[in-house]
């Protein structure tokens, strides 16, 4: 995966046009929202293998078992390859980080971004416990 030239207005439009959109099993969760931004930027979509194939959190666990993952960290780094350290963390990266006892996927844009009930949530960076590099 390599950013596009102008990934910076890619990133900046595409979480424009998420902000209101709110969280939803198989459309618009944590892993599709990091997978859409991955795709704005870079134009390779780490998820299509997932895409379409669930509608909620029990079937988000199924498809992860079937495609041979155990957590939404491993299918993070099956898609974006190693970790980096959490001190390296920048703008469009992908990061895991913890919010009521789960993992969560989010981007990094200043602060933490990830779908919530009403469309974007933000969460401190100090949350972050992985980050891996898009591009």
């Amino acid at each position: 995966m390599i950013r596009h030239t102008d990934w910076t207005v890619r990133l900046t439009d595409f979480v424009k046009s998420k902000k209101h959109t709110p969280f939803e099993w198989g459309v618009n969760d944590c892993c599709l929202f990091v997978a859409d931004m991955a795709q704005t930027i870079t134009g390779v979509d780490p998820a299509a293998t997932f895409r379409g194939k669930y509608k909620s959190e029990l079937g988000a666990m199924k498809q992860l078992k079937k495609q041979g993952f155990d957590s939404v960290e491993a299918v993070l780094t099956h898609a974006f390859g190693s970790t980096v350290s959490r001190l390296e963390v920048r703008r469009g990266d992908v990061v895991l980080f913890e919010n009521d006892g789960r993992d969560i996927a989010g981007v990094m844009f200043g602060e933490v971004l990830a779908p919530g009930e009403y469309g974007i949530e933000t969460f401190s960076p100090l949350l972050i416990k992985k980050v891996w590099r898009v591009g």
